[in-house]
Parts: C-alpha cells; structure tokens; sequence
C-alpha cells in the first residue's frame, strides 16, 4: 500500500502524554499506535511523515487539534482530559480524522489509518453509481419535519468513493464510473434497464443486491417503513437473460446460522431460532477470495439463493453459502405475522448448501440488442438487500440525547466496501479488514440449546396432542347427553377433566425440567472451561517450567564435571 501511494502524506498524532502517563489503558495504546506510525515512516521510503503532538492546555498544539476535530476525552472520575487522534494530510486539502483511538477497538487500528492514508492520497476517488429503491440516502420526514440521515452504509461508502445516485426513471447511466451497485431495484424505466443490460454486455462491472422479500422494502412496508416488507426486488429479465437465475418470494432458511430472536410459543414468550434470519459466521464464507474471506460474521435477513441458469456460459463462484442444514420456504410466511416457532416445527432440511452470494464471471448474453462491443463482465450476486440497513449490522451507543458513536457486530458494512474495492481493482486494503472479533457464537452452547429446544418442542407437541384427544373425548361425552343437561358436567366428564389437568400439569414441569436441564448444561461447561483455564493450564505451564529448569542444571552440572 504504502509503496503505492500517488502522493506524499503528513501524519499529525496528538497525544496527551503527561495526563496519560499513570492511565496504563490508554499509555499502552498510545505506544502501539506510535510504534505502529513509525513502522509506516520505515515502510514508505519517505512517502509517510509523522509528527506528534503534545497538545498541553492552552497551547498551540491545543488549538491545532481542535481545529482538525481532535476533542479531548474525560480519562477518569476527576474529570481529567486527555487527547489521542490523529488528522492525516495529503499533498491536496483532502484530509481524513480519527477523532479518538479508542484502545477498545485496538484490533481495527491498522485498517482505519490506512484506510486514511489511501483516501487522502489518492489524486482521483473511485466513482461509483448506485441505483436504489431502498430509503438509504438522507430525506424530509414528514412526521417529524426533520431530514433523517443516510443509512451508514451509504455514508461509510462515500468516506472511499465518490457516489453518484442515479434515480429509477433515469433514462441512462453517468458518463463515468467505476463500478455500479444496484441494491433492491423497483420500478426502474425501460431506457434505463437497457443502458443497464448494455452496460453487462460491455463488460461492466457490478454489485448486484438481489432480495427475494426485502423486509426494509418502504414501498412494501408503507409510511412508516421497516414494516412487513416483502417487496422483492425486479431488475425485469435482466438476470435471467445474463445467465443468473435467481427465484423473488423463495427465501433460504437455516437452522445452524439461524438468529435466536423473542418470540410467542404455547408457553408463553420463549427465545426460539428464526431460520429466515440468519447470523452466518466464517465457515460460511469462502475464505479464499480476498473481498469476502477476511469477513467473520455476516447478518441476512431473508436471503435468497442463486445459481446459474440452465446453458449458462458464466463462471460461478459461490461466495457465501447456507450449511446443509437449510431449506428454501416460501417469503409469505415471513413479515410482521411471521410465526418462528412454526417456521422451527416445519423445518425440514433439504441437505444442500444454497449459494446465498456468488461472482459471476464471463461474456453475458444481453436482454436488449445493443451495438456495445462485448466483453468478459465481472458481476456480484448478493441475494439479500436487508444486509444493508443499519439495524443489521451496526449499532449506535447512546448516553441521553449524546450519541458516542456506532458499535458494529458484523461485517456488513466491509462486505460492500470490500466488494466496491474490489470490482474497482484496489486490493490494498483488503487484507487489513475485519481483524477484530465480530460477534462469535459459542457453538457447543448453542448444540446445547439446539438439543434441548428439540426436547421441549417434542414435549409440547405431545402436550398438544393430549389436550387435543381430551377435548374430542369430552365433545363425544357432550353428545351422548340429554338436551336437558347440556349445561352440566357428568361425573365421567368430570374425571376426564380432571384428568386432562392432571395431564397438562405434568406435562409443563417435564418441559420446565428440559430448560432447567440446559441452564444445568451450560453452567456445567462454563465450570469447566473456567477450571481448564484457571487451574488446568496454569499446573501444565509450572510442569513444563519445572522440567525445563530441572534439564537446564543437569546440563550446567554435567558441562562444570
């Protein structure tokens, strides 16, 4: 990376190191990011330049760093102030910030300043043309008569790139880009899907967000948004013309990726797997391709799945795929009436891993006629647009009305970056991504659970079945009687009643016994992983310390002999 920058770039770190000095947080972290900088100053061959700033109260240093946007933080509870940022600069007036360094996001410290130096340093952005009909960018809200802000996914895009909107009734593309994202189309005019399939033909390059029930669908939703959605997206015949099939309304659902979401079962509110939302973790992900293999956790809502179409010519490379414990249902069982459990009691895996998002590559076939010259085109499938709003992928942290920023716990949001980049051609920063622990599920709890909600979901079938055999029984005794007694309860319904209670209540402390059986099983392991690293492994070190002393002086004693 540093090798190939186009220009010369000043590196201005502000670091309060006097009221720092006793805080070993933060004096730690300000060391690694120093040691980090000069690493880059060694590395760039006098591309690279830092200079550290020691912003004292009142200082011209102190006045500098509140100009780049450098605000002091509050260290300790006697209100003690500090500053750790850093402003790179280019050659240009182009310059990019990291307010605060935060230790906690110590992992993400190498991405972030060099995705800095490249976006500061570059004489030209990478132009990319987006065609949407999801609400991403900012708009007026009526309601509140107030501009609501873009999703950060589009913000986050354009800090990389220079990103043209292009709206549905367009009648052609931009003069000049590098790469088109189309994420939920609807509704886009015929001038503007021929310039579209023209675009392929020539060996366009794309990211395509293709949702088969797009829960974030406004149009769907109505006024108020993120409602039932289910609106699928409708690029015409462009895909299947190219070679992609891809089916609108058939959504995968899978049981080992599935999210555990609050939801109404017959025992009241219970924590169930939703199998159309799926949280997919690295075994998921194609680890060798370089835009998606640094990914750790990705977040789909209602994905669908894609392959090539029958005589298809393009190479398919599948990019993310379901486990085989997955099933594609129909998207009309989802929305705001979706029923979890329902979903979980009529699972039947299908054995297949289903290519949620694949790379297409090769010469496509055009829908339109068109004089464009034909060449290879490298097209990216994603059949989830959900992915892209923020509720998916990144959260904000709020103190009162003070927002402290986003706290992300999936690799959304790299995932478009990461794609973009590619298609563009800049790799550079791809090894960089993703190197901090997004969410990582414990999967031995969750076989745990998955095996006891299997128990509890048997039990409160035979729970069903029972009442249900007891109540025909009692309808066939209600018939058997005079019209004179309907209204009275003969000693044989009576004992059929309270059998049936007695029934029920057995049956409800055997299904409270299998959730108290699973906390006992989880407990149980957790005391075991604690005692493994608090006791076991510490006894092996001392062993291995013992052994290796007790060799080091045989061979002292035996070389003085």
């Amino acid at each position: 990376m540093l090798q190939s920058l186009e220009e010369p770039v000043r590196i201005d770190f502000y670091y309060s190191q006097d009221a720092a000095k006793d805080i070993p947080v933060i004096s730690n972290h300000a060391m690694r990011v120093q040691e980090f900088l000069n690493e880059l100053v060694r590395a760039s061959d006098g591309r690279v330049e830092v200079n550290t700033i020691d912003p004292q109260p009142y200082s011209e240093g102190e006045d500098a760093a509140k100009s780049a946007g450098i605000a002091p933080i509050t260290a300790d509870g006697a209100g003690r102030q500090l500053m750790l940022g850093l402003v790179v600069s280019g050659v240009t007036d182009r310059r990019e910030g990291i307010p605060y360094l935060n230790p906690a996001e110590e992992a993400y410290l190498e991405y972030d300043i060099s995705r800095a130096i490249i976006s500061v340093s570059r004489q030209a952005r990478a132009r990319v043309a987006l065609i949407t009909s999801m609400p991403m960018d900012s708009s007026f809200e009526p309601r509140s008569q107030q501009m609501t802000p873009p999703w950060q996914i589009l913000a986050q895009l354009r800090t990389l790139f220079d990103v043209e909107v292009v709206a549905a009734n367009a009648e052609k593309l931009p003069a000049k880009f590098d790469v088109l994202v189309i994420a939920h189309p609807k509704g886009l005019s015929e001038p503007l899907l021929r310039a579209i399939d023209a675009y392929a033909v020539g060996g366009g390059r794309m990211l395509l967000f293709l949702d088969p029930f797009c829960e974030s669908d406004a149009q769907a939703s109505g006024p108020g948004g993120f409602g039932a959605g289910g609106g699928a997206s409708d690029l015409a015949n462009l895909p299947s013309a190219w070679g992609i099939e891809w089916n609108p309304g058939r959504v995968v659902a899978d049981r080992k990726y599935a999210q555990r979401v609050r939801a109404r079962s017959e025992g009241g509110l219970a924590t169930i797997e939703y199998v159309a939302w799926l949280m997919l973790s690295k075994d998921a992900i194609l680890h060798k391709d370089p835009a998606f293999g640094v990914l750790q956790t990705v977040v789909m809502l209602s994905a669908g799945s894609l392959q090539k179409t029958e005589g298809s010519t393009l190479e398919m490379t599948p990019l993310i795929e379901s486990s085989a414990d997955s099933m594609i249902i129909d998207g009309s069982k989802l929305g705001s009436f979706a029923d979890p459990a329902a979903l979980l009691r009529e699972f039947k895996p299908d054995t297949q891993r289903h290519a949620i998002a694949a790379r297409f590559a090769g010469q496509v076939k055009g829908a339109y006629p068109t004089d464009v010259a034909p060449a290879p085109a490298s097209i990216v499938v994603i059949a989830d647009a959900d992915l892209l709003r923020n509720e998916a992928w990144i959260q904000e942290e709020r103190v009162g009305a003070l927002s402290l920023g986003w706290r992300t716990f999936a690799d959304n949001g790299s995932l478009l970056v990461n794609a973009v980049e590619q298609l563009c051609g800049k790799n550079a920063l791809l090894s960089l991504k993703s190197r901090g622990a997004s969410q990582r599920p414990f999967d031995v709890v969750r076989e745990l659970q998955r095996q006891a909600e299997d128990r509890y979901r048997k039990k409160e079938e035979e729970l069903k079945a029972r009442i249900a055999q007891t109540q025909t029984r009692i309808n066939e005794l209600q018939k058997q009687k005079a019209p004179n007694q309907m209204l009275i309860l003969t000693t044989e319904q009576q004992a059929q009643l309270q059998a049936a209670q007695s029934e029920v209540s057995d049956a409800r402390k055997e299904l409270r016994q299998v959730q108290f059986s699973l906390r006992e099983e989880v407990e149980a392991l957790g005391h075991r992983l604690m005692l493994l690293n608090v006791v076991a492994w510490p006894i092996v070190v001392a062993i291995f310390a013992l052994a290796f002393g007790l060799r080091r002086n045989f061979w002292r004693r035996k070389v003085a002999t």
